[in-house]
């Protein structure tokens, strides 16, 4: 049985989607603007993850050709420095033995190349996943930035406010809406990072995914904190 799996132009469309719901709530806002980078993020990883899970016969065939070269070059000379000799009567043990040093030597250093020129390809794959995660983990941050200051204890407080204090203009309903986009956000943020862990079976590029995913979770945990103090201290708030 096929498990089912993640579908970017899904996660792309709800994105869409968001983006729409917030500049039409919030037009012009700063949350707004980077619902728009989570949408080109998401955009882009639909092409990405289409290119990690397929192979890149571009970097495989130079690869493969290269470590075939070295293979048949040392086995080439070593057949010539073992029967070089067979004329003048063999090689003697001394140079049988310097011969199988030589060759020792030979086999690691074809081992170690063989190794780096195999896992090109995966390391090429890895960086644009662990670089494209950065952009999202980044991402994640600005999110919880914005709700920084969405504090629903303050809210008609306004006696106790400073010079230095934000802006808080939000009714309860606004503030509500705000934190659950937030939080939506995050969530869609989170699910970006798994796509690129979805079909590239590669233990530090997983590790990186399963980072931001655990970043974005703990982060809805403060939105959802607020949204509890906010509906436990009014009217609830639905959701549209």
């Amino acid at each position: 049985m096929e498990l089912a799996r993640l579908e970017p132009a899904k996660i792309l469309e709800t994105a869409e989607r968001l983006e729409k719901r917030i500049e039409e709530r919030f037009p012009e806002s700063g949350l707004s603007r980077v619902c728009s980078q989570l949408v080109e993020l998401c955009s882009h990883a639909n092409e990405t993850c289409h290119q990690i899970r397929e192979p890149n016969w571009l970097v495989r065939i130079p690869s493969y050709g290269l470590l075939i070269l070295m293979v048949l070059a040392s086995v080439g000379a070593l057949l010539m420095a073992m029967f070089g000799g067979k004329d003048h009567g063999g090689i003697s043990w001394a140079e049988g033995l310097q011969v199988a040093e030589a060759a020792i030597n030979d086999v690691l250093l074809l081992g170690a190349a063989g190794w780096f020129l195999a896992s090109y390809e995966v390391r090429r794959k890895r960086s644009r996943v662990v670089g494209a995660l950065h952009q999202l983990r980044t991402l994640a941050h600005l999110i919880d930035v914005h709700q920084l200051s969405k504090t629903p204890g303050m809210i008609g407080q306004t006696e106790s406010h400073t010079p230095s204090s934000p802006k808080r203009t939000f009714s309860r309903f606004q503030m509500g809406r705000y934190l659950d986009y937030c939080s939506e956000m995050l969530a869609l943020n989170g699910k970006v990072a798994a796509l690129y862990g979805d079909g590239f079976d590669d233990p530090e590029a997983i590790r990186a995914v399963t980072e931001v995913e655990e970043l974005c979770i703990g982060l809805q945990r403060k939105i959802w904190q607020k949204m509890i103090l906010l509906r436990g201290s009014g009217t609830a708030v639905r959701a549209s």
